[in-house]
């Protein structure tokens, strides 16, 4: 015969993540990007290309990219890169597209209990 438990929320228990946490993950994080698009065989020269145009959204962002919104990436790539050569926006669009992809398999979980956020890529279907 089952019987009743109490249900408790493992939030309670856990604790406050500093904005130097944060920030060492978010380093940690990109390390962990360059290194599976290492371990795919891609070129070096590719994987820095797809660092720098991450860098770059981010130095505009301001914050870890985990946090951008569809209205952030219609922004950056409406306004931002409005008049930047086509090559440019799709370099950049497929860099952040890949890195999203690669935070939603390996990483979705823990930003989800370090940020209380769950991690969705800012380039939706409207965008592609």
């Amino acid at each position: 015969m089952a019987t009743l438990a109490v249900v408790r929320d493992l939030r309670e228990h856990w604790a406050p993540v500093s904005a130097e946490e944060l920030e060492r993950f978010e380093t940690d994080v990109l390390s962990g990007f360059v290194l599976a698009r290492a371990s795919a065989g891609l070129a070096d020269g590719t994987i820095r290309g797809d660092v720098g145009h991450l860098d770059q959204i981010r130095s505009w962002f301001g914050r870890p990219l985990w946090d951008m919104e569809p209205a952030d990436a219609d922004a950056y790539f409406g306004k931002v890169l409005r008049n930047s050569p086509s090559g440019t926006q799709l370099a950049r669009l497929q860099a952040l597209t890949t890195y999203f992809m690669f935070l939603e398999l390996r990483h979705k979980v823990e930003l989800h209990r370090m940020t209380g956020r769950v991690v969705e890529c800012p380039i939706d279907e409207v965008n592609r």
